[in-house]
Order: C-alpha cells, then structure tokens, then sequence
C-alpha cells in the first residue's frame, strides 16, 4: 500500500475546513486576513522497524490572529484539538491507527500584535 502522507493532509485539511471557524491554508495567500490555520509540516519516522509498515507522524499547524490578546488563537486551538484528537480518521490510502493533539502553545509574535498559536500532532499510521 502507499504511503498515506498526502492522503493523511488532505483529511486533515478537510476536517479542519468543515470544523474550524476560520480559514485553513495549506499555502497562505498574500495578505491573507487573520485569524487562520495553516498547515506547517510533518515529520514521519518508522514506529515499528521489525514487523508492519507503521509510521509515527508529527504534523504542525499554525494559528494566527491579531486579535488584541490570546483569546482568539486559544479558542481556535481548541477548535484544533475537537476536530482532531482521538477521532477517526479515514483515508484513501493507508490508515490512521490513532491522532493526538500533543502540544498547544500560544505566543505573542515579534511584531507585538499577531498571535500564533502551534499545534502539534501526534499521528500513528500504518500502510
């Protein structure tokens, strides 16, 4: 079976579009209006060397806001995290044997206004 990287993203993606209050990208348009999700990155390292073709998967998204404070990016992060941890996940291709939202951090950007929230994911795949 192939691997389910992409297919993995683009279900996320529609998840996320369908659960989440606000605009998710996977490439952001120029001055694109706040707040969003973005679809950062994924790292995938084989979780089971010896026996199936399991991949353990860390998948970053990033929220952005300039919201006056952390109050948008903290609701949109948990909007994240209802969408995503520990619900099934159906692919084309391959199989999510489980998603975890693993990590949330906010924190102000450099420019003293924006948010950005990160989530990390925790996926377990197997094809």
């Amino acid at each position: 079976m192939a691997d389910p990287s992409f297919a993995l993203q683009v279900a996320i993606f529609d998840r996320l579009k369908a659960e989440v209050s606000c605009p998710i990208y996977d490439s952001v348009p120029m001055n694109a209006d706040m707040p969003y999700v973005s679809l950062d990155s994924e790292v995938s390292s084989n979780a089971d060397p010896l026996a199936s073709r399991r991949d353990l998967r860390l998948f970053y998204l990033s929220v952005w806001s300039d919201f006056r404070g952390q109050e948008e990016v903290k609701r949109l992060m948990g909007e994240i995290d209802a969408a995503l941890h520990e619900r099934p996940m159906p692919l084309d291709t391959g199989r999510v044997i489980s998603i975890r939202v693993e990590r949330k951090q906010s924190t102000r950007d450099a420019d003293g206004v924006t948010y950005q929230g990160s989530v990390t994911l925790r996926i377990l795949t197997e094809h």
